[in-house]
């Protein structure tokens, strides 16, 4: 039976994935909405909005731009949201809706299977399975290749990368959101480009670009250029929304 996936891009490296009656947010970082729009098309998740589902939200790391304090807040307005936070994230009171993430390891609640990877930076990256549908979050595992390291940092990250992805490649992931990072110009797509040939996953959304979309003009020459079974989607706005029939 073919099921609908509905995906908002939120800002950065945040996103909403909807499936049936769950709401799983990634990452959600920027509370400032974008414009005038309804919630989620305009980059904002409004707890009222979403009383009647269950919400999942997902925090790979305490950098900012990946983490804001505001989804505390929420679990007070909408009992029926659960966090899932990575271990380094500090400095909040404990609440049974809450859940605690270590690198590496393995956990069920309800219906949805998470399991977490380590990040080639800071905190954890998330496989989320459930009905019938695998989604993956790398946070900031990422191939981080930058000119001006030492050729150690870069072969590391390379090495550290790669360990993650032979451990991810097992799963068949229908989407997946990972890093094109425009700041590492000439090596922006790395990552990307070993996920896609080396993870069998049908959609991909690029993120971690803040408001530099630049780096879609690049993706899209490279989609056009590599016989590549994955697609690529190209983002143009804070709120997009996409659709995907899976």
């Amino acid at each position: 039976m073919k099921k609908t996936v509905e995906i908002w891009y939120l800002y950065h490296s945040g996103f909403a994935v909807k499936l049936n009656n769950k709401l799983f947010i990634f990452d959600y970082f920027s509370n400032k909405a974008a414009n005038n729009g309804p919630g989620l098309y305009n980059g904002i998740f409004i707890p009222d909005d979403f009383k009647d589902h269950e919400v999942f939200i997902f925090i790979s790391h305490r950098h900012r731009d990946h983490y804001n304090p505001v989804i505390f807040e929420w679990m007070k307005k909408n009992p029926n949201i659960r966090i899932v936070i990575s271990s380094d994230v500090k400095g909040y009171k404990p609440h049974t809706n809450i859940y605690v993430a270590e690198p590496e390891n393995k956990y069920v609640i309800g219906d949805i299977y998470i399991e977490t990877f380590t990040s080639t930076d800071e905190g954890t990256a998330y496989l989320v399975k459930t009905e019938d549908i695998c989604l993956f979050h790398a946070g900031d595992l990422h191939w981080w290749h930058w000119e001006g390291e030492p050729d150690s940092f870069n072969n590391q990250m390379e090495i550290q990368f790669k360990a993650q992805i032979r451990k991810l490649a097992k799963h068949y992931i229908d989407i997946a959101f990972l890093v094109a990072d425009p700041r590492q110009e000439n090596f922006s797509l790395l990552g990307l480009d070993w996920f896609v040939k080396e993870v069998p996953c049908t959609h991909v959304f690029p993120m971690h670009f803040s408001d530099n979309y630049s780096i879609m003009n690049t993706i899209q020459k490279y989609q056009e250029s590599n016989q590549i079974r994955t697609r690529i989607h190209l983002i143009n706005k804070r709120g997009q929304w996409f659709r995907i029939e899976n």
